[in-house]
């Protein structure tokens, strides 16, 4: 089992009231491939992906991952797990503006123990999959708001994560460059055989998922 949901419960408390946002979720995912979760704004979707990253716990409910309980590792446990194991994307970027683009890239490598040129030396090569080789060196801002999407896409993809979450990726892109980005995540997700779940309004990705849930009151139903 790549990923199992079971009955998860997430709420949260606000003052004496209790915010209910996500309502006993369920999913089961035996095979890598490119999920697609669409919802209203509000309606969780962030909130289900920071739980699957191991970012945010549930208020009840299981959580497995690669058949691993996620929900008895302690917090320097989940850290470990979700930096070897889970890549994200944001809509905004979340670039270090200290770092060049390779330094940006190379980071999550650096990170799980990596030396510093070897980790810069992969994501050169990452940078070349995407026609990138010229902004090596290029501080985060000089880049077009696609270029920048591009590098944290790489970022996220270097270390070949078991899971990619990727929340509204595209969001802040034009139409014309938030195909092209999302065509190449999915391009490099594959290639990886990576297990993507991403998060987004713009319907006109939807033909591109291999499978696509729609989280709305509190509920995940199956999209067709």
């Amino acid at each position: 089992m790549l990923l199992s949901i079971e009955n998860i419960v997430k709420n949260f408390e606000q003052g004496k009231d209790t915010l209910k946002v996500l309502n006993n979720i369920c999913l089961r995912v035996d095979e890598k491939k490119n999920i697609g979760l669409i919802g209203p704004s509000g309606s969780g979707k962030s909130t289900l992906l920071n739980i699957i990253g191991l970012i945010d716990a549930p208020t009840r409910g299981t959580l497995k991952i690669d058949n691993i309980n996620c929900d008895i590792l302690d917090q320097d446990q989940r850290t470990a797990f979700r930096r070897k194991n889970i890549g994200f994307i944001f809509q905004n970027n979340q670039l270090l503006h200290d770092f060049n683009c390779q330094e940006n890239i190379a980071l999550p490598l650096i990170l799980n123990g990596t030396g510093y040129n070897a980790a810069v030396l992969k994501a050169q090569e990452m940078l070349e999959k995407l026609n990138l080789q010229e902004k090596f060196k290029s501080k985060i801002s000089i880049l077009s708001g696609g270029e920048k999407q591009r590098v944290s896409v790489l970022r996220a993809l270097i270390k070949k994560p078991y899971i990619l979450l990727a929340d509204e990726p595209t969001g802040s892109l034009d139409e014309n460059n938030s195909i092209k980005v999302f065509n190449e995540i999915l391009k490099l997700a594959n290639s990886q055989n990576t297990l993507t779940i991403t998060a987004t309004h713009n319907l006109n990705l939807i033909k591109k998922f291999d499978s696509c849930y729609k989280l709305e009151k509190g509920q995940l139903i199956e999209y067709t």
